[in-house]
């Protein structure tokens, strides 16, 4: 068995190894494993063969990357060595068009100057109010449900809150009720289907792929949706709201005097949506999983609640007074964080932990199996917000939880995500008791993201104060 890899080696090394091959059955590789048995399986993996091995998916190929010296030498040491010219980067560009998660070179850095400054502290600050309107409008319906103690499926409802949100801070507009579950379910659609697009990629164009169609119609439908708010936004005379479509609407290149093109802003605009609705709502139904099983965690946040808040609504600066909550969510996001793997492609040779990457091989940094290393985290199959308080210890590697990306490529919306996630949990506990129906325990889907499958089921009770 291959022992752990140790940190990446410079390219100049002597008799660098080929990488061993996790190879699994005939034509299909590991792929069947990894559908059966979801994500842990890379764990299996990685205890077996080590932080390096190249992961055989029927298809195609690529070496699985395990450890965060891994994620440093491939996302930010040597990062220029390393593209988004895969057929998953291909496959995700059918939904984000050229938008900033997945542009390169000079256009990349053009948009991410355009973008990056509205997402400052004092814009933040401004939104914060705008994002708490959104929670409350959307939970005022549940009330119903804590006075029959029906079940309630809480990925339905976070879906629900999150897209509220992001249309609300984005567009400053109201989406109907019929519209928004559309964009949920053809979102989750497209996310799903972003996988079989990629092995798509691998196969002859005259072969049949299921969804195809669907696909396709299911983008029409979304871009339908984006282009009429946007339509909206553009048409009303007074735009000083802070909503962030009106800073993209106005943002001009420093360099180049240029603003965006309507494509580019339709482009932009969607991956924020996707990022501030889809990813967000996926993490806070985890979040409540996890609660649900742990009560005395639970009691921890709703304490920190009632001290700091005492029933008011949450403000921006209230973060840092709210640490148990805040590492609530960060804790459900290093188990359950919705990017589970970083795909790169090797644009020239390399040498990582001694084993040989060829130009042109498909790499991929398992943030799945990082967050869970044994070397860096101790039980790291418990679910242990502590780990994430002021007083824990420091990190003994920068890059042990990165759930939001690494280097110049972080997730420009990192800490608008963490303010939404706060701030949701924040409102839902200071009013209700969440419970976990018996039985309904969540399980993890994996498509192009993470998300629960088959939702995360609880109760809810009015809390008395």
């Amino acid at each position: 068995m291959p022992s752990t890899a140790s940190a990446p080696s410079d390219p100049s090394s002597a008799a660098p190894l080929a990488p061993p091959i996790a190879r699994g059955v005939p034509l299909l590789g590991q792929l069947p494993f990894l559908l059966w048995n979801k994500l842990d399986h890379l764990l299996m993996l990685q205890k077996q063969y080590g932080d390096v091995y190249r992961l055989d998916l029927g298809v195609t190929h690529l070496i699985a990357l395990n450890h965060p010296d891994h994620a440093q030498h491939v996302l930010r040491d040597k990062a220029k060595r390393y593209g988004k010219g895969n057929a998953l980067w291909d496959s995700i560009r059918g939904l984000l068009g050229n938008g900033l998660p997945v542009s390169e070179g000079a256009f990349w850095l053009r948009q991410r100057r355009m973008i990056q400054p509205h997402f400052h502290r004092d814009r933040l600050v401004a939104m914060a109010h705008l994002m708490v309107d959104a929670i409350d409008e959307e939970l005022r319906s549940w009330d119903a449900y804590a006075s029959t103690g029906e079940p309630l499926d809480l990925f339905r409802e976070m879906t629900r809150i999150t897209m509220r949100v992001i249309v609300r801070t984005m567009f400053g507009s109201k989406l109907a009720s019929e519209t928004a579950d559309l964009v949920g379910r053809e979102m989750s659609y497209v996310l799903d289907y972003m996988l079989m697009g990629m092995v798509a990629k691998q196969l002859p164009h005259w072969v049949p792929i299921p969804g195809r169609q669907r696909f396709a119609d299911s983008l029409r439908r979304l871009d339908a949706v984006l282009f009429d708010l946007i339509a909206q936004r553009k048409q009303q005379q007074d735009r000083q709201g802070g909503e962030l479509l009106d800073m993209l609407l106005d943002a001009v290149d420093a360099e180049t005097g240029q603003q965006m093109t309507d494509r580019e802003l339709r482009d932009e605009a969607m991956a924020m949506f996707l990022a501030g609705y889809e990813t967000t709502s996926a993490t806070l139904s985890f979040a409540f999983h996890h609660l649900g099983e742990s009560p005395a965690v639970q009691k921890q946040v709703v304490a920190e609640l009632d001290s700091q808040l005492a029933g008011r609504r949450p403000e921006f600066a209230d973060q840092r007074q709210l640490p148990c909550t805040l590492a609530v969510v960060q804790e459900s996001l290093r188990l359950h964080g919705p990017v589970y793997w970083i795909p790169r492609t090797a644009e020239e040779d390399d040498v990582i932990s001694g084993y040989q990457i060829r130009k042109g091989q498909e790499v991929a940094v398992m943030s799945y199996v990082i967050h869970r290393h044994p070397q860096f985290w101790k039980e790291p199959l418990r679910f242990d917000p502590s780990r994430f308080l002021p007083s824990a210890p420091p990190l003994a590697h920068p890059l042990q939880f990165m759930p939001f990306g690494v280097g110049q490529r972080i997730c420009v919306g990192k800490e608008f995500a963490l303010m939404e996630g706060v701030f949701i949990l924040a409102r839902i506990l200071s009013h209700y008791d969440v419970v976990p129906v018996a039985g309904r325990s969540a399980k993890v889907h994996v498509g192009t993201t993470l998300r629960p499958q088959d939702g995360v089921w609880v109760r809810i009770r009015r809390r008395a104060r």
